[in-house]
C-alpha cells in the first residue's frame, strides 16, 4: 500500500464514536480492525473482568462543584451551551425557556429542580471538579419493590435488582440513582477522563453506580473466531484497498459506517451484504460518490462482500456471548419489551460495545 493509502485509511479510523461496536472494527480499521475483534473474542474466553453493563439511561446530566466549592447541575444541552444553573431555580427557569413550549418541558424542569436539590446533599463540599452520568430513577420515575425484586425502567431497558443483594439494599434507602460515566476538570469540557471510584459521590439520599461488572466468563467457540481469521486474511489486502479510497472518495468507512447504522435500525442486517447499492440510492451520498463506489466495486469486487461477511461473523460470535452473559446468575438482570436482555455491556479495555444488534434498537 502506498503512504497516500495508508494515510487515507488511517484518517477513517475517526469515524464511529469513542466506544465502537465490536463488528464495527472491520471498515473502521480494515483488515486489522478485523484481526482486533477476533482476539478481543477470544480474550472474553478465559478473562471477561473489563466487561461492564451498557446501562440504558436516561436522562443524561452533568453535576459537580467549581473551584469555588459550588455546586452546579445541568442537562447535556445546558452542557453543550455553556449555561451554568448552580441552584434548583436556575436549571427549572433554563428548560421551561428554551424550546418550543412542549407539554413535557414543565413537568421535566420540576423533575430536575427536584434531583438538584438531592444530588448536591450527596456531594461532597470537598469535591471539585465535574460528572457525567445518565439517570436511573429519581422521584419523577421512581423503582418499585415486588416479590420479583426492585424494578426501574428509565428508558428502554428494565432492570430488576435482587433486594439481597449489597446493591439492592443500598438503592433501598436512595430516591435518586445514576451511573456516572466520566469525570471533567472544567464546565463544558469536551474530553475527561473515565471514572472508577465513585465512594465520595455517595454521600447523601442519591445512589451513584460506576462501572457493573459482569462476573460470568463465558465460553467462546474457537471455530467461530478461527473462520473469521481466516476470511480477513484472505481478502484483508482487498478490503483495506477499497478503504483507502479514491480520488473524489476519500472517506469509504464513512459511509458503510453510516448504511451498517440504517440496516440496523431498520432491522435489515440480514439484508446487509446484498442491500448496499440499493441502500445507496436513496441515501444522502452524492451520484459522484455512489457512481465512484460503483466504479472501485467492480475494479475490486471482493472487498465489500467480504467487509459485510466478516461484519455478520463477528456480529453472530458477540450474540452468543451476549446471551451467555444475559442468562448468567447476576444481581442485575435486564429484559426489553418482557424479553430477557438489555442493551448490552461494553469491553473497557478495547473500548468496544456489545450490544445484540440483531434485536436492539436506539430510540
Amino acid at each position: 500500500m502506498r503512504f497516500s493509502e495508508f494515510k487515507i485509511l488511517t484518517e477513517t479510523a475517526k469515524v464511529g464514536r469513542e466506544y465502537q461496536h465490536l463488528e464495527d472494527l472491520v471498515f473502521v480499521d480494515g483488515s486489522a480492525g478485523a484481526t482486533k475483534a477476533v482476539h478481543i473474542l477470544n480474550k472474553l474466553g478465559h478473562d471477561s473482568k473489563d466487561i461492564a453493563i451498557k446501562w440504558d439511561g436516561y436522562p443524561t446530566m452533568y453535576w459537580g462543584r467549581d473551584n469555588n466549592g459550588e455546586f452546579v447541575l445541568v442537562g447535556k444541552n445546558g452542557w453543550m451551551k455553556g449555561n451554568i444553573s448552580k441552584s434548583a431555580k436556575e436549571l427549572y427557569s433554563f428548560i421551561t425557556s428554551t424550546g418550543k413550549g412542549e407539554d413535557w418541558r414543565e413537568r421535566f424542569a420540576k423533575e430536575m429542580a427536584t434531583i438538584f436539590n438531592i444530588m448536591e446533599q450527596s456531594t461532597p463540599a470537598s469535591f471539585r471538579g465535574y460528572v457525567y452520568g445518565d439517570l436511573l430513577y429519581h422521584p419523577g420515575k421512581p423503582f418499585e419493590t415486588s416479590d420479583a425484586g426492585i424494578t426501574f425502567t428509565p428508558n428502554q431497558v428494565t432492570y430488576t435488582v435482587d433486594p439481597n443483594s449489597e446493591l439492592g439494599k443500598r438503592m433501598s434507602n436512595t430516591t435518586v440513582g445514576v451511573v456516572v460515566h466520566t469525570k471533567y476538570a472544567e464546565f463544558g469540557d469536551k474530553s475527561g477522563q473515565p471514572i472508577s471510584d465513585v465512594k465520595d459521590l455517595n454521600q447523601g439520599p442519591a445512589l451513584v453506580l460506576g462501572q457493573t461488572y459482569v462476573t460470568h466468563t463465558p465460553e467462546v467457540d474457537t471455530s467461530e473466531t478461527k473462520d473469521i481469521l481466516k476470511l480477513a486474511q484472505a481478502n484483508g489486502a482487498a478490503i483495506d484497498k477499497f478503504l483507502a479510497g479514491a480520488k473524489g472518495l476519500s472517506n469509504p468507512a464513512g459511509i458503510i459506517y453510516t448504511y451498517v447504522n440504517q440496516m440496523s435500525k431498520g432491522r435489515k442486517l440480514d439484508k446487509l451484504e446484498t442491500g448496499f447499492f440499493d441502500w445507496l440510492k436513496t441515501s444522502k451520498v452524492s451520484t459522484g460518490q455512489q457512481a465512484r463506489l460503483a466504479d472501485m466495486h467492480q475494479e475490486n469486487p471482493k472487498a465489500l462482500p467480504s467487509m459485510f461477511s466478516l461484519v455478520k461473523r463477528i456480529m453472530a460470535a458477540k450474540d452468543h456471548i451476549i446471551q451467555q452473559l444475559d442468562d448468567a446468575p447476576a444481581d442485575v438482570k435486564q429484559s426489553t419489551n418482557g424479553e430477557q436482555g438489555g442493551e448490552g455491556y461494553v469491553a473497557l479495555g478495547s473500548k468496544t460495545k456489545l450490544v445484540p444488534r440483531t434485536r436492539w434498537t436506539p430510540s
